[in-house]
C-alpha cells in the first residue's frame, strides 16, 4: 500500500480551512464589485421608474426606506472598495519586497479595516440620520 511522504493532508476538511487575512479581503474586494454592480442595476431601475410612472416621483423614492437602504449599502460597499483597491494597487506598484510586505501586513489590514469601520459610521449617520 502507497504511502504519502510528508505531512501534507490527503484529505481536506472544509470546515477547519482557514484563510488568511489578505485572502478574505481579497475575497471581500470582489464581493464589494459585485454588490457595486448590483447597486447599479437597483439605481438604473429606479431611474427607470422616475422617468416612464408618473405616479412615482423623486420625493416619495427619497423618503422611502428601501431606497436608504440601496444608499447605505451602495456606500458602504464603495468604500471597502475603494480602500482595499488603493492597497491592491499600492502593492502591485511598489516591488521592493519590504515595501510590499509592508502593505500586506497585519497592522495595514487592520488599519484598512478600523477606517472601514469609521466610515461605515460616518455611512450610516448621514444616510438615515
Amino acid at each position: 500500500m502507497y504511502s504519502h511522504p510528508g505531512n501534507r493532508p490527503r484529505f481536506l476538511n472544509i470546515r477547519e480551512f482557514r484563510f488568511p487575512l489578505n485572502a478574505l479581503l481579497s475575497g471581500a474586494h470582489r464581493i464589494t464589485g459585485i454588490a457595486l454592480v448590483l447597486s447599479l442595476i437597483a439605481y438604473l431601475a429606479i431611474g427607470n421608474l422616475l422617468l416612464f410612472s408618473s405616479a412615482i416621483t423623486l420625493e416619495l423614492v427619497s423618503n422611502c426606506w428601501l431606497t436608504k437602504l440601496l444608499h447605505t449599502g451602495f456606500w458602504i460597499a464603495l468604500s471597502y472598495h475603494w480602500l482595499s483597491g488603493l492597497r491592491h494597487l499600492l502593492a502591485e506598484h511598489f516591488l521592493q519586497p519590504e515595501v510590499y510586505q509592508l502593505i500586506n501586513s497585519r497592522p495595514v489590514s487592520y488599519l484598512l479595516l478600523s477606517t472601514w469601520l469609521i466610515a461605515i459610521l460616518s455611512i450610516l449617520y448621514q444616510v438615515w440620520f
